[in-house]
């Protein structure tokens, strides 16, 4: 069973964003995995049309595929982009208002833009979070970590990172130089020389000071914190109270 994560610090949609859909297609080698399914209408797809007829999906397409369609004696290739799930059998495709009618008989091929790119990003996304935990966690919440811009930007950098070298592939010079000024950042963060911005942490960042006192009258833990005297802020484990102390004047 895969490793899910009940908070992610960033999404498909934000990794599709920085590699666009030539960054995140997968490959016609790739474990027959890119179906290379071709998609023909089955009718004229007029200006201003939201859908199109097509032959039965025989791979199921994501939100956000985009498709070019050519042949059937078109003047010039379009593209569409899909706004909702093309589902395994479906013979029709919901897309943004055409802007260019689109002929019956006209096709597209599908490059990868499917279920299984849709898996794999989520992979990334997974990849990108955990990085991102293990340098953060010590110091912040996941609660509170997911509400920064900062650590999206983080986790997505990563993710994409992740998606470029997989398979051992070579990492795009960019993306490599982004990655590298991502894990300075989170290392300044583990060491607490840096803060991350809009959010607050585990724990206070500064050193909190504890007075106790050795009360012999105790049968047992006669080291007890003298709270009238010493901080107020939880220190992150338990205390034994001198509740003497904490209720003299």
């Amino acid at each position: 069973m895969p490793i899910t994560l009940a908070t992610l610090f960033t999404s498909p949609q934000d990794i599709w964003d920085v590699l666009s859909i030539e960054g995140v297609d997968l490959r016609e080698d790739d474990h027959s995995l890119a179906s290379g399914q071709i998609i023909t209408t089955t009718a004229d797809a007029v200006v201003g049309a939201t859908s199109i007829s097509v032959y039965a999906l025989s791979v199921p397409l994501l939100r956000g595929a985009q498709l070019t369609f050519d042949d059937a004696n078109m003047s010039v290739p379009v593209t569409v982009s899909l706004t909702a799930i093309g589902a395994e059998t479906d013979i029709s495709l919901t897309v943004v208002a055409l802007t260019t009618q689109i002929n019956s008989g006209a096709r597209a091929r599908d490059s990868g833009v499917n279920a299984s790119t849709g898996a794999r990003l989520l992979v990334a996304a997974r990849k990108g979070t955990s990085e991102v935990k293990l340098f953060c966690n010590q110091r912040y919440d996941d609660s509170q970590l997911k509400l920064s811009g900062s650590v999206l930007d983080w986790a997505t950098i990563i993710a994409c990172r992740w998606l470029a070298k997989r398979r051992l592939q070579g990492c795009p010079k960019g993306l490599e130089e982004d990655y590298r000024d991502v894990l300075d950042r989170l290392q300044m963060t583990q060491c607490g020389q840096l803060a991350i911005e809009d959010i607050g942490t585990r724990n206070v960042d500064w050193p909190t000071i504890t007075n106790i006192t050795v009360n012999p009258a105790y049968d047992k833990v006669r080291a007890r914190v003298q709270q009238s005297i010493s901080e107020g802020t939880p220190t992150g484990y338990s205390q034994y109270i001198d509740w003497n102390s904490a209720a003299s004047l």
